[in-house]
C-alpha cells in the first residue's frame, strides 16, 4: 500500500509543471510583471498503465476460474525456500532471452518476494507486446495466501 501511495505521488509529482524561475533582470517593468503568464501545457501524456493486481484480484480470477500463470522471476537462491504450484520460474534476467516462451502463455502474473521486481518485469513484458502480463502487488506470499501451494525445488 506505501508503494502504491508513492508511486501515485510520484506521477502527480513528474505530471506538474515546473514553475518558472523568477527573471534576474534589475529593471522590471511593473505593467509586465502583473500580466499573468498563460498557464503551461504539457503535450498530451498517456494515462499511467495499470499493473498491479493485489491478492483480492487473484482471488477474483480464480473464482471465475480465469486462465492464468504465474511466472516466478526470482532468482535460484530465493527460490530454495519454495515457489507456488504451478509456476514458472525464470529469473528477472533471463526473461529477456526466453521471450518467446512467455508470448503464447494465458495472462501472466509476474511475482517476486514483495512486488517491487514483478512490477518492472510486467512493464517490460507490456512493451514486448505482451498486453495481458500482471505484477502481483504483494508478492509470492499473496499467492500462498490465496491457496496456492508451496512446492520446495529438487535438490
Amino acid at each position: 500500500m506505501i508503494r502504491r501511495t508513492l508511486k501515485g505521488l510520484a506521477r502527480r509529482i513528474l505530471r506538474r509543471p515546473k514553475a518558472p524561475e523568477p527573471a534576474r533582470s534589475k529593471a522590471v517593468d511593473p505593467q509586465v510583471a502583473r500580466t499573468p503568464k498563460p498557464p503551461v501545457v504539457l503535450e498530451d501524456e498517456p494515462e499511467p498503465v495499470d499493473l498491479e493486481i493485489d491478492a483480492g484480484d487473484l482471488q477474483d480470477w480464480i473464482d471465475a476460474e480465469k486462465e492464468f500463470l504465474i511466472l516466478d522471476i526470482r532468482e535460484p537462491y530465493e527460490l530454495r525456500s519454495g515457489f507456488a504450484e504451478g509456476s514458472l520460474c525464470i529469473p528477472m534476467n533471463h526473461v529477456p532471452q526466453r521471450i518467446d516462451e512467455l508470448r503464447d502463455r494465458p495472462t501472466l502474473v509476474v511475482v517476486c518476494a514483495a512486488g517491487a521486481r514483478s512490477f518492472g518485469v510486467a512493464h517490460y513484458l507490456r512493451e514486448q507486446g505482451i498486453e495481458d502480463a500482471w505484477s502481483l502487488s504483494g508478492g509470492v506470499g499473496d499467492c500462498y495466501r490465496q491457496g496456492f501451494k508451496r512446492v520446495l525445488p529438487e535438490d
